[in-house]
């Protein structure tokens, strides 16, 4: 399990689970998980296994990565009240996303919880902005986040050198991670997505080294 290095970039093509246990320390880990769409991520297709089945497969990389990282950020979603299960969170720290269109009980929807497990940081506030903005480089991906996301999550944490996405994605916790000169460790299990990571990774090294 070779990883593929793009600067200060170390990327892995393989489930998390293979990956986490051969890694030491890092700062923080930034992350948003497959959820409830349909496709199969190793063990798991998310919108047919029943609740028990996805805490169990949750659990391991979970506290494989509280074992390696001081603070453990996971954006909000259906899934996030399961991972209370597995460990009460610390803290939520809210996204307003402007203009966005999902719906909630009372209209519109224009912002998630992003839950925080460990240490925690007296840098900023328990609020980020990132408006959603539409990206065709990401070819389809299902729920890809603005890279203002990211840079809002490390910015809370501005001590901190070292960055872990173990759903890496399209990229975006990584593209944040060049821009703002930390370390990242980047792990996606789809072959499709980790090619698309690699490219906006390189891309933002090579912004990077312009300036």
């Amino acid at each position: 399990m070779e990883p593929v290095i793009i600067g200060n970039a170390t990327l892995y093509n393989c489930d998390c689970r293979e990956a986490l246990p051969s890694l030491t320390g890092v700062d923080a880990v930034i992350t948003d998980p497959p959820y409830n769409v349909g496709i199969d991520y190793g063990e798991l297709t998310n919108d047919n296994k029943t609740l028990d089945e996805f805490v169990e497969w949750a659990k391991v990389w979970f506290y494989q990565c509280r074992g390696i990282s001081k603070t453990v950020l996971i954006n909000g979603q259906p899934r996030l009240p399961q991972y209370a299960i597995i460990e009460p969170w610390k803290w939520l720290i809210a996204w307003y996303k402007p203009a966005a269109m999902g719906r909630s009980p009372v209209g519109f929807c224009n912002w998630e919880p992003v839950a925080m497990w460990g240490k925690g940081s007296n840098a900023g506030v328990d609020f980020i902005r990132a408006p959603i903005i539409p990206d065709d480089r990401l070819n389809g991906h299902p729920c890809p986040k603005p890279v203002g996301w990211a840079i809002g999550l490390i910015s809370l944490f501005p001590k901190y050198n070292s960055i872990l996405d173990p759903f890496m994605g399209s990229g975006t916790t990584g593209v944040a991670a060049v821009q703002m000169d930390r370390q990242f460790i980047g792990i996606e299990i789809d072959n499709k997505y980790f090619d698309i990571a690699c490219k906006r990774i390189e891309d933002a090294q090579r912004q990077q080294r312009m300036f």
